[in-house]
């Protein structure tokens, strides 16, 4: 029996990724033809062998409800452990109201984690796309009875972010020497968080208590800020492909490079001992007319292409009808482009129908977005 814990926080980082979270969780949101954003951490923990796994909501999450099911895909509809999406409570610390952090989702949930007999307890976002041996990690953090241990990369000279990120610089044996939040590179912090940590249960119940009776409400802000000097902070250096998504703007890029880059996607999608699960469709194959013409795109069941599809993410049940050109774009569920029609750089959200003869263009730099089953 595996002694860690997972714990998943659905909905935090909504506003940098409105465009797409109007009426879904960022743990939703569709990514790379057939997958959800949440698939990756929740696949991270499942091939560590974690079979308790808890995804906090807060709004906008039926969608993530209905894709999770009942965890059969993930091998977690069990009796005991599995998967747990766990609703959003009130109680006297949240002051009723929905949380806003990961400090005051741990808080509402606190009976939750209070009944954990794992020794570890891995928290994750979604926000961030990677495929790592959480086994490594776990590890490592055991070996070195760390208290927490972070999931870092090596900051790029030229990464920026929308959201400030925990920066961290250790000493030689890996350990936490100093922290801060910032959007930007700092040559003194040289790793950045990847929003990923594992904590030590016992010292995590500690935290919880300590922040509600001194009313607390940022786990990094005012808690690990603080902490990291008393306590044993270790770090875990992840080296494989990483995407952020910071914006919308993030999410179309990511979605671009993983048509073009063909290391990044097997860097997530092709390590056979450690695969991206997701919930399966019985779905009919994609169907390619007389006439269709389709190069460097991923296209998903169900789909209908008549036209000319080019560097493209097509997910299921899109059709894309005779004469029609679609280049650069992301067309997600249900989609329909009419004849004769011309897309280029678009994100079209589900159930999106483009008439026919249509022109629309973004630009790599700005990509144009359609919203949820509108026509155009």
């Amino acid at each position: 029996m595996n002694n860690t814990a997972g714990i998943i926080f659905s909905n935090l980082n909504d506003d940098n990724l409105s465009r797409l979270t109007v009426d879904r969780t960022v743990a939703a949101i569709p990514f790379a033809c057939r997958y959800r954003l949440v698939d990756f951490n929740l696949s991270n923990m499942v091939n560590a062998n974690i079979s308790n796994i808890s995804i906090v909501t807060n709004r906008n999450y039926r969608s993530l409800k209905n894709h999770i099911g009942s965890g059969k895909d993930w091998d977690l509809a069990r009796r005991s452990g599995g998967i747990n999406v766990v609703s959003p409570f009130q109680n006297s610390s949240s002051g009723a109201r929905l949380y806003t952090g990961h400090l005051e989702a741990l808080k509402s949930m606190y009976d939750v984690i209070a009944d954990f007999h794992e020794e570890n307890v891995v928290l994750a976002d979604c926000d961030t796309i990677f495929n790592i041996d959480l086994r490594l990690a776990i590890s490592q953090h055991e070996d070195t009875s760390a208290d927490v241990t972070v999931i870092t990369a090596r900051c790029k000279e030229t990464w920026t972010s929308k959201t400030p990120r925990m920066l961290v610089k250790t000493d030689e044996n890996s350990r936490v020497i100093d922290m801060l939040r910032s959007d930007r590179y700092n040559d003194a912090t040289p790793e950045v968080s990847l929003n990923v940590y594992v904590f030590k249960t016992t010292y995590l119940r500690k935290l919880l208590q300590d922040s509600m009776a001194r009313n607390y409400t940022g786990l990094t802000r005012d808690i690990m800020l603080r902490e990291y000097r008393h306590a044993r902070y270790m770090t875990y250096r992840y080296d494989g492909y990483i995407a952020y998504l910071s914006s919308f703007r993030d999410y179309f890029n990511s979605s671009m490079e993983i048509l073009i880059n063909e290391k990044a996607r097997q860097s997530l999608f092709g390590l056979g001992a450690r695969p991206v699960y997701t919930n399966v469709h019985n779905s009919s194959p994609a169907v390619y007319r007389d006439g269709a013409k389709v190069r460097d795109s991923l296209i998903a069941d169900g789909c209908v292409i008549e036209g000319e599809v080019e560097n493209c993410i097509l997910f299921r049940n899109v059709h894309v009808e005779k004469g029609a050109v679609v280049k650069n774009s992301v067309i997600f569920h249900g989609g329909i482009v009419g004849e004769n029609s011309n897309v280029n750089c678009v994100v079209a959200d589900k159930n999106v129908v483009i008439g026919d003869h249509r022109n629309l263009s973004g630009h790599f730099t700005m990509p144009f977005f359609i919203e949820k089953n509108k026509r155009v």
